[in-house]
């Protein structure tokens, strides 16, 4: 008994059917709907792949399709695109070492499935960077966060361009364990660069290394919005952080010029930089366009070279390096890669950076009591064979009871030790929603497989498979986040406090931020809690003379500024009471 390839049930006997003339699948003829002619009949899939665009009926639309198709690239022939500029003596200009690039960098970016990245790397004895372009950081909030926590290591910054952000929306884009500064469009929608630096680095902004300087005299091009902060290392050097989003069709020329200033004053600082975004600048035409040219020389010239160096925007026709981190570190071991993932048109890409040698300070005890089944079943046994006869015969309630308690606190401590506990990765990971099923996670990762399998064979049908599951995966996933929030607030109706903590949760509203760690007083950086402390003093105990000293001498008395207001001896009058006025507020 055959079963229909469209419903997947059984084909009864005295039920019509079809079959296919190519393939001699079975169907339905219920399932099957027009003219059909049962001699000559093609099923869905053999149609698919020998007329791929025979459901489209607009002519337009039509020719649109069947040029992607015939210009579509092949998933597989990506690893033969690659950015390698050090073949081309006219661009590099002997600016740096040839033998330090290769090594570390080049031949490490390899593509990677978010789910599958088995990088041998620790948390806390190196420095990542995941950078990503978000398109709308709203709208993608909840696939961004599914894709963070399915990763299997924390990174040290993560850096987004395009975050659609506006400026009233700062407290609405909270991600768990991390701090953010962002710059928004100005005037416009789009655009936008963001940092999420791990709440365990101390860091100040570095707003003079923006590369348009607003405050200036001069007319202003808003080709780019870019974000800096040094992250402070009491290790080893400062490490400058940059992202920087350059909006597409905007003036290159101005872009390069305000990006080879910010180069010069990061060059003369003498500190370990990584500077990420999303350029719009297609660095595998560099051989064809100057621009593109003289922006990967104002890198070069600073000693700062690229870690990606394949495609990072794919479509079914071209294939571009777009986005990348450039850096000026040599003499640390780095892996650099880029993650396959359909959350949009761009693929995240990362580094690490080993033995960095970076301080992070993470925040919560570390210490704590084990209460294991065999601690548990040592303590009784000690209870049990402890002599409480001195307890029992002394004859001051008082003394019995603090014998009682010092025994038992004695026995308490034997068997429950503090011991320092190890503050491990998984600790500081992003941690999966908890509407988030183990289900749901399956379905994700179908979802990868059918994406990854779209990717290397883009056929319609893999294409509508692959749309129609993301699509219900996608409600799936939103019922669930639904349901899970209804219940949650039915079960704290009758608290306030709680329903007011679920909501700002579901709104995203910034958790308060711990107390920094870094102050700078006086233009000079410190950590030190005196010197903390002495410059809150010194700052509030001087705002009254320095106020004071700002204020211009005066001759004139304060007398003089009260001589024509009338005088208030009479502008306030009560009415004397009496007793029956008593009498009648007790009875009343």
């Amino acid at each position: 008994m055959a079963n229909c390839n469209k419903c997947l049930k059984n084909i009864v006997h005295d039920c019509v059917k079809l079959t296919c003339k190519y393939c001699n699948s079975f169907y339905h003829k219920k399932c099957v709907y027009g003219n059909i002619d049962d001699d000559h009949w093609m099923c869905f899939s053999c149609t698919g792949t020998l007329f791929p665009f025979n459901h489209i009926l607009d002519d337009n639309e039509f020719k649109f399709n069947l040029f992607y198709f015939n210009n579509s690239i092949e998933y597989n022939k990506l690893l033969s695109l690659k950015l390698n500029p050090f073949l081309y003596d006219d661009i590099v200009d002997n600016a740096m070492p040839k033998n330090l690039f290769k090594p570390n960098c080049v031949n490490s970016c390899n593509y990677y499935f978010d789910n599958l990245l088995d990088i041998d790397v620790s948390f806390s004895d190196n420095f990542s960077i995941l950078h990503l372009n978000s398109r709308s950081f709203n709208k993608n909030r909840d696939n961004i966060e599914i894709f963070l926590s399915n990763l299997k290591h924390t990174f040290s910054v993560i850096a987004m361009s395009e975050t659609w952000f506006k400026e009233d929306q700062s407290n609405l884009i909270d991600i768990t364990n991390y701090n953010l500064i962002s710059v928004p469009r100005k005037n416009r929608k789009s655009g936008g660069a963001a940092l999420y630096i791990h709440n365990s680095l101390s860091f100040k902004l570095r707003k003079d290394l923006d590369l348009i300087q607003h405050d200036s005299s001069v007319n202003v091009i808003d080709h780019s919005e870019s974000i800096f902060v040094e992250i402070m290392n009491s290790k080893c050097k400062n490490i400058i952080i940059g992202n920087v989003y350059r909006a597409h069709r905007t003036d290159v020329d101005s872009f390069n010029s305000d990006l080879n200033r910010c180069l010069d004053v990061i060059a003369n600082e003498n500190k370990h930089c990584y500077i990420s975004g999303d350029f719009n600048l297609d660095l595998l035409q560099h051989e064809n366009d100057l621009k593109i040219q003289n922006f990967l020389t104002n890198f070069f010239d600073h000693n700062m070279f690229p870690l990606i160096d394949r495609p990072t925007r794919i479509t079914s026709h071209s294939a571009t390096l777009l986005d990348n981190i450039f850096t000026n570190v040599f003499d640390k071991k780095i892996k650099s890669g880029i993650c396959v993932s359909d959350i949009t048109d761009h693929y995240p890409i990362f580094q690490f950076t080993d033995s960095i040698s970076l301080k992070y300070n993470f925040v919560g005890s570390t210490h704590g009591r084990s209460f294991t089944q065999r601690n548990i079943h040592s303590f009784t046994n000690h209870l049990q064979l402890t002599n409480w006869n001195h307890v029992l015969n002394e004859e001051s309630v008082s003394q019995a009871y603090k014998l009682f308690i010092d025994k038992l606190t004695v026995l308490y401590n034997r068997c429950f030790p503090i011991k320092a506990k190890r503050v491990n990765q998984s600790s500081n990971r992003i941690p999966h929603k908890p509407w988030i099923t183990t289900a749901i996670l399956t379905s994700i990762n179908r979802k990868d497989k059918l994406y990854r399998k779209f990717k290397s064979s883009p056929t319609d049908a893999n294409k509508r498979l692959l749309v129609n599951y993301r699509n219900t995966l996608t409600s799936l996933i939103r019922n669930s986040k639904k349901m899970y929030y209804c219940n949650l607030l039915s079960e704290q109706k009758h608290n306030l406090k709680q329903t007011w903590k679920i909501l700002n949760d579901l709104l995203g509203r910034k958790r308060k931020q711990p107390f920094p760690d870094c102050f700078d007083i006086n233009g000079t950086p410190t950590t030190n809690p005196e010197m903390i402390a002495n410059g809150f003093n010194d700052f509030f105990t001087n705002i009254g003379p320095k106020l004071a000293k700002n204020i211009p001498p005066t001759h004139v008395s304060f007398d003089h500024f009260l001589n024509n207001i009338p005088s208030p001896q009479n502008s306030l009058f009560l009415t004397p009471t009496d007793t029956n006025e008593c009498i009648n507020m007790c009875f009343s």
